[in-house]
């Protein structure tokens, strides 16, 4: 990948498989204390079965984000920003929506902070996959005609 546009997606794969890489091993070794974690807990009932799952489905997202980066074809990249916009808006979404129980549990700056950090990673997943659709050569490989 010779493109500077490839180069910041393949980059943008590569920091998000290693954010969801340490957030799933983190998750797994020590459930209980990621949960009780402020914006995680958020008042309701600890399940280890959902938190070593949500732990699982992490560190295996971090696969295929991993792959698409190495493997850099417009298919590949695309497919993994694509998965990671959706993932990162419905999560987005979700903390919205229970922004009530989160400002109930921690300070109004953590609870900001939290929602400031989500759509940040909403606004680069998305910019990195409208950035890969963009531009001569855009349907071609990554080498050096366009994308």
């Amino acid at each position: 990948m010779t493109g500077a546009r490839g180069r910041v997606a393949r980059g943008g794969l590569l920091f998000f498989a290693g954010v969801s890489a340490v957030l799933g091993v983190v998750i797994l070794a020590v459930p209980e204390s990621f949960f009780s974690l402020p914006w995680v807990d958020l008042g309701m009932p600890y399940n280890p079965h959902l938190m070593l799952d949500y732990g699982a489905m992490n560190l295996a997202l971090a696969i295929p984000l991993a792959a698409s980066a190495v493997a850099a074809s417009p298919l590949t990249v695309r497919s993994g920003l694509a998965s990671y916009a959706v993932w990162a808006v419905a999560h987005l979404v979700i903390h919205l929506r229970y922004r009530t129980h989160l400002a109930a549990h921690t300070s109004n700056g953590n609870a900001n902070l939290l929602l400031v950090i989500l759509a940040v990673a909403v606004v680069i997943s998305l910019a990195l996959f409208l950035l890969s659709l963009a531009g001569p050569g855009s349907s071609h490989t990554f080498g050096g005609s366009g994308f």
